[in-house]
């Protein structure tokens, strides 16, 4: 699902960005996508997501009469958000160089003057659609100190909840390291369906299991790593599995 931020001072602007966005969704058939609008840099900051290639934000390069804010907040959106699309709308052409200076990454930088915002638009879309990360986005990220990491999810084999900290979590990987981090598993698994809850102290990453063992309810890992499943998730576990495993027979 993409999650669409549209950032725009100017509240007609800002309704003719979202009818753009909303046709072009439509034609592109990604009916399951989500598009919010922001008037002020300090809404859209409250209002960040967690972060991910799914995220696309529509910026207004002048904010206020301030024509480098939406570089500033662009700046912002790429330090917490590595693999977020960032595309600028502007009349400022000549700040275009600048955004290397920021290093904002932005995809594109479209002159408000230009005849159809509608197609330089759709071009991006298209674009964005046939992106590897968003196809197949084979990352995590997760919180870790004042910082946003990312690890390859075919690197995880499960999060373990921490007793002494609910707000915090640990992965074990599968060179058996840990990595602590600043997230526990129900907002781990609220923002990233891929992972399943075997246990209630246990997230488990289904790619990386080797076997599902009903007798002990021990999940197995390829590195030798094991963990617990409960006695009411490990079938439904157990199959999923083997669905992964084995696709042809599914049915």
């Amino acid at each position: 699902m993409l999650k669409v931020f549209i950032m725009e001072d100017d509240v007609q602007q800002l309704t003719e960005l979202k009818s753009i966005t909303e046709k072009i969704i439509t034609k592109l058939a990604l009916n399951d996508s989500l598009i919010l609008t922001f008037d002020s840099t300090t809404s859209i900051t409250h209002a960040l997501p967690e972060p991910g290639p799914e995220n696309i934000y529509i910026l207004d390069l002048q904010i206020n009469y301030n024509k480098r804010a939406g570089l500033q907040l662009g700046q912002l959106i790429r330090q917490s958000d590595p693999d977020a699309i960032i595309i600028f709308i502007t009349v400022h052409d000549e700040l275009l160089y600048t955004t290397y200076k920021y290093r904002v990454q932005a995809l594109d930088f479209i002159s408000k003057d230009q005849d159809d915002i509608h197609q330089e638009l759709l071009k991006d879309f298209r674009l964005i659609t046939h992106r590897p990360q968003l196809q197949q986005a084979n990352v995590f990220h997760y919180k870790s100190y004042k910082r946003v990491n990312t690890i390859l999810l075919d690197d995880i084999c499960f999060f373990k909840s921490n007793n002494g900290n609910t707000h915090s979590a640990t992965i074990y990987t599968t060179d058996r390291q840990t990595i602590e981090i600043h997230q526990n598993l129900r907002e781990i698994i609220k923002n990233d369906p891929r992972f399943y809850r075997v246990h209630r102290s246990y997230l488990v990453n289904p790619h990386t299991v080797k076997n599902v063992d009903f007798y002990t309810r021990q999940i197995e890992f390829y590195n030798g790593l094991t963990c617990p499943v409960s006695r009411r998730q490990a079938r439904d576990f157990f199959k999923l599995v083997r669905r992964l495993k084995h696709p042809q027979d599914a049915n």
